[in-house]
C-alpha cells in the first residue's frame, strides 16, 4: 500500500462529495421503506467506498484490486444479511447455505416463472448493487478518473427510486441534494485537473481558488435546479403516448417481471388519479368529458356489462360511503382465484383491459372479479365460512397510460325463474346492507311498499321498483342540487321527478332496503360502445355510471338498472327453454339510444402505438372517405411526415446559417488562426500556450503534410496582421487558403479517429497483459 498524502485530486472535499453521492442514493432507498432491514445499505455503501479508496491508492493492478473488492463485498454482504435477516441462533454454515438457496430459488423463478415472496433476496441484490456503486465511485475518482462513471450510475438509481415511489416520504428532496453534490463534484474534479496542469507548467495560483470554485459551482447548481423546478411538467397526452407507446412495451414487461420477482416489497397507493373515491354524493349537475378511460376486450359481446370500481354500503345525509376497511390483503396471480362464496348462476368471463388513465389504481372488470394478471390489493370482509366478501379491487402498483392487464370475473347469468325462487334466507352479514337513515321519509317507504305489495318474491319487487323509476323519473344530468333541508331521494321521487344515475340508483337501493331486501349502490362505468369487428368495449369518461345490486340467497349480488338512460338488463325467463339473454334491449324513446347521441368512435391516433390483443386492433376500421384527404392517413403517419418535413426545413436553415458563419470566420485572419488551433486538437496536436505561431504551424504541418502551403500562408497572414505595422501593404484573403486546406483537414481528421478505433483493442489487450 502506498501511503501518500492527499493530493489536490483526492483532497477531503473530493472524498466527501464522491462518497456523499452514493450515500444519498442509498439513504433514499432506505427511506422508501420497501422492506425491513434496508439500513444495512448505509453500512455497505460506506465500507465499499472505503475499500475502493484504499485499493485505488494501492500498487495492485486493476484486475487484482477488483478481485479483492469482490471478496470483501461477498464477506461484508453475507455477514450483514445473515445477521439482519436470519435467526441469531442459526449456525453460520446454515446461514450461508440458506442465503445461497434463496438466490437459487429466485433464479429458478426468474427463468421458469413464479412469484418470489422472500424479502431477503431484494436486500441481497440491492446490497450487491450498492457495493459495486461505492467501490466504483472511489476507483473512478482516485485511480482511473472517469467522471460520468461516478455521477450517472447512482443518479439513475436514485431517479428510478424517486420516480416509482408513491409513498409519503419526500424523496424528491434527496434527488435535489444529489444533483447539488453532483454539480459540486464535477466542479471539483475539473478544478483538480486544472491544478495538475498548473503545477506542471509551474503556474502559481491561490489556495482559495478551490473554495471559490466550489462556491461558484454550488451557486450555478442552485440556479439550474431552481430553473428546472419552475418548468411545466409534461402532461400525459395521446400524442406523446402515440410516439412512445410501442417503445414502452418492453419496459412494461420489465415492470411486470419486477413485481413478480420482488412481490414482498411494500407498495403505496398514493398519487392515483381515479375518478371514484370512497364516497358518492347526491349533488348538482353532472359534468363529464368524453376522454377515453379504457378498452375492454372480450371473446364475444356480453348480454350486459358494467365495469365495477367502488361498492357503497352506508347512506347518510345524501351521501353514500364505502364499507369501512376491515382488511386489505395482497393477492398475487400465483395464488389463483380469490376464495369467494360459491354462487349459482355464474359464468366466468375473461377480459383484457387496456388502460388510458394516467396513474390509475383501480382494476376495472365485470362485477365479482376473482383473478387478475396483476398483483392486487383486495379490500374485503369475511363471511362465517372464511370466504372473501370483496368490496374493492385495486392494482398493487400504479397503472400508467397504455398498461394492459387481464381479469376474470364471475358474471351473474341467473334467469328470472331462478332469482324468483331464491327465497329470503339471507346470511347474517347482509344486514349491513339494510341500513337506512332516519331521514328517509315515510312517503318514500310507502311508495316502495305500494310497488312491492302485489308481489311475494324479492326479485319481482326489485323489478317493480326498477320499472317504476325508469318510467316516472326523467333523465337529466344538469339538475340543481336538492335544498339542504330536503331529503334528496324524496326530492326526486316527489318534487322534481328528474335526476341522473346517482339518484336513480340511490332511490332504488333505499326502497329495496325498506322492504327488507339487501341492496347496495355500485359505481364504475356502463358498458360503453361495443365494436363487433374487434370484440371490444370502448369506455369513455361520459360512461361513468352507478347502478344497483340486490342480494339473492345462493345467487349472490345481482345487477339491476333503474336509470332510464341506460339499457335495461334483459334476463331470460328460464321457462320453456328460455335461457338466452336479450342483447341490446333498450327503450326506443330514450334520447340516449338515438343514433345521433351515440358516443363518437375512438380516435385511432391514441391506440395506434399500443400493443393490443392480436387481431383486435382498431386500426382495421375503414377511414371516413367523406372527410379531407388528410383524414385518410392515420395520425401517426401524419405526425412522422410532419416531423420529417420539419427536420428538413430546420436542417436547411441550419446549413444556411452555418455557411454564413463559416464564411465570416474564414474571411477573418484572427478567427482563421483560432480555427487552426481547434483543428490541431481534433488531430491530436493540442497547441501549448507557450508556442509561437510558427511553432504551432510546424506542429500542425506534421499531422497534415500535404497542407503545408495553405497552413504557412494562414500563419503568415496572422503574424503580419498581428505584429507588422504595415498591414495595408498586402491584401489578406484567408478564405482562398481555406478552400484548399479544408478538405485536407477533414480527411486527416477522419483518418486520425479511425486509427484510434483500430488501435483501441490491441492497446486494451496489451494493458491487461501488463497488469
Amino acid at each position: 500500500m502506498n501511503h501518500k498524502s492527499l493530493q489536490p485530486r483526492e483532497d477531503w472535499s473530493t472524498i466527501l462529495l464522491a462518497w456523499g453521492m452514493v450515500f444519498i442514493s442509498a439513504y433514499a432507498l432506505f427511506q422508501a421503506d420497501l422492506t425491513t432491514g434496508m439500513e444495512i445499505l448505509l453500512i455497505i455503501t460506506t465500507l465499499a467506498f472505503g475499500a475502493g479508496f484504499a485499493l485505488s491508492r494501492s500498487s495492485f493492478s486493476g484486475r487484482t484490486a477488483f478481485i479483492y473488492a469482490l471478496v470483501y463485498g461477498l464477506f461484508t454482504i453475507g455477514y450483514l444479511l445473515g445477521t439482519e435477516y436470519l435467526p441469531a441462533d442459526m449456525p453460520w454454515a446454515e446461514r450461508i447455505g440458506e442465503l445461497i438457496g434463496q438466490q437459487r430459488d429466485w433464479v429458478q423463478k426468474a427463468v421458469g416463472g413464479g412469484t418470489n415472496r422472500n424479502s431477503t433476496v431484494f436486500a441481497a441484490h440491492t446490497s450487491a448493487i450498492f457495493w459495486a456503486l461505492g467501490y466504483s465511485a472511489a476507483w473512478y475518482t482516485f485511480r482511473n478518473p472517469r467522471l460520468w462513471r461516478v455521477v450517472l450510475p447512482s443518479g439513475i438509481l436514485l431517479l428510478s427510486v424517486v420516480y416509482f415511489y408513491y409513498g409519503p416520504k419526500p424523496l424528491a428532496t434527496y434527488l435535489i441534494v444529489y444533483l447539488l453534490l453532483a454539480m459540486l463534484y464535477i466542479s471539483r474534479t475539473h478544478l483538480a485537473e486544472q491544478e495538475v496542469g498548473w503545477r506542471q507548467a509551474a503556474v502559481r495560483y491561490e489556495r482559495a481558488t478551490t473554495f471559490n470554485f466550489l462556491r461558484g459551482g454550488f451557486l450555478l447548481a442552485a440556479f439550474v435546479l431552481l430553473g428546472a423546478w419552475t418548468l411545466p411538467t409534461l402532461n400525459a397526452s395521446a400524442s406523446v403516448n402515440e410516439v412512445f407507446g410501442s417503445v414502452n412495451q418492453p419496459w412494461r414487461r420489465f415492470q411486470d417481471n419486477w413485481t413478480r420477482l420482488y412481490s414482498s416489497l411494500r407498495s403505496y397507493g398514493g398519487g392515483v388519479n381515479d375518478p371514484y373515491a370512497d364516497s358518492l354524493s347526491l349533488g348538482g349537475p353532472r359534468n363529464v368529458s368524453d376522454s377515453l378511460i379504457m378498452d375492454v376486450y372480450v371473446d364475444r359481446q356480453l348480454p350486459f356489462a358494467y365495469w365495477q370500481s367502488t361498492v357503497f354500503q352506508t347512506y347518510e345525509d345524501g351521501q353514500w360511503r364505502a364499507p369501512s376497511v376491515e382488511e386489505r390483503i395482497i393477492h398475487i396471480p400465483d395464488d389463483g382465484p380469490l376464495d369467494v362464496p360459491v354462487n349459482l348462476g355464474r359464468e366466468e368471463v375473461r377480459q383484457t383491459v387496456l388502460n388510458f388513465l394516467p396513474n390509475s389504481g383501480i382494476l376495472y372488470g365485470l362485477p365479482e372479479v376473482v383473478q387478475s394478471s396483476r398483483q392486487m390489493f383486495v379490500t374485503r370482509g369475511l363471511d362465517p365460512q372464511g370466504k372473501n366478501l370483496v368490496d374493492l379491487i385495486q392494482s398493487r402498483y400504479i397503472l400508467q397510460q397504455g398498461d394492459q392487464y387481464d381479469v376474470v370475473s364471475r358474471m351473474s347469468v341467473a334467469d328470472e325463474t331462478s332469482l324468483r325462487e331464491a327465497g329470503t334466507l339471507y346470511p347474517a352479514w347482509t344486514a349491513a346492507y339494510l341500513q337506512m337513515p332516519d331521514s328517509i321519509t315515510a312517503e318514500t317507504i310507502a311508495l316502495a311498499a305500494d310497488l312491492s305489495a302485489p308481489y311475494d318474491a324479492p326479485y319481482d319487487k326489485a323489478i317493480a321498483i326498477q320499472n317504476y323509476l325508469r318510467a316516472n323519473i326523467t333523465y337529466n344530468d344538469q339538475i340543481e342540487a336538492p335544498p339542504n333541508e330536503v331529503e334528496p331521494i324524496h326530492h326526486i321521487l316527489f318534487t322534481t321527478k328528474e335526476g341522473y344515475c346517482n339518484y336513480y340508483a340511490s332511490a332504488m337501493a333505499i326502497m329495496l332496503r325498506s322492504q327488507g331486501i339487501p341492496a347496495r349502490v355500485v359505481a364504475g362505468y356502463a358498458s360503453g360502445q361495443f365494436v363487433e369487428d374487434a370484440n371490444v368495449y370502448r369506455v369513455r369518461a361520459s360512461d361513468a355510471h352507478t347502478w344497483v345490486e340486490a342480494y339473492f340467497p345462493r345467487y349472490g349480488w345481482v345487477q339491476f338498472e333503474p336509470t332510464s338512460a341506460i339499457n335495461v338488463i334483459g334476463r331470460p325467463s328460464g321457462e320453456d327453454g328460455d335461457t338466452e339473454f336479450a342483447l341490446n334491449q333498450s327503450d326506443e324513446d330514450n334520447p340516449l339510444n338515438a343514433p345521433d347521441q351515440l358516443l363518437p368512435q375512438l380516435d385511432d391516433d391514441f391506440l395506434a402505438a399500443n400493443e393490443l390483443p392480436e387481431d383486435d386492433s382498431p386500426a382495421s376500421f375503414a377511414p371516413d372517405t367523406t372527410t379531407s384527404w388528410l383524414a385518410q392517413f392515420d395520425p401517426l403517419t401524419l405526425w412522422r411526415v410532419g416531423a420529417g418535413v420539419l427536420v428538413l426545413v430546420l436542417s436547411a436553415v441550419a446549413l444556411y446559417l452555418a455557411n454564413i458563419l463559416n464564411v465570416r470566420v474564414e474571411t477573418d485572419v484572427v478567427q482563421s488562426y483560432d480555427r487552426l488551433g481547434k483543428w490541431g486538437l481534433w488531430l491530436g496536436q493540442a497547441p501549448h500556450p507557450s508556442q509561437t505561431p510558427y511553432e504551432r504551424a510546424d506542429q500542425l504541418m506534421s499531422a497534415v503534410p500535404d497542407g503545408r502551403t495553405p497552413i504557412q500562408n494562414l500563419i503568415h497572414l496572422f503574424v503580419r496582421q498581428s505584429y507588422s505595422p504595415s498591414t495595408a501593404a498586402e491584401p489578406a484573403n484567408p478564405q482562398a487558403e481555406w478552400q484548399t486546406l479544408r478538405p485536407l483537414l477533414i480527411r486527416h481528421t477522419l483518418h486520425h479517429y479511425w486509427a484510434k478505433v483500430k488501435n483501441f483493442r490491441p492497446a486494451l489487450r496489451k494493458n491487461m497483459n501488463n497488469k
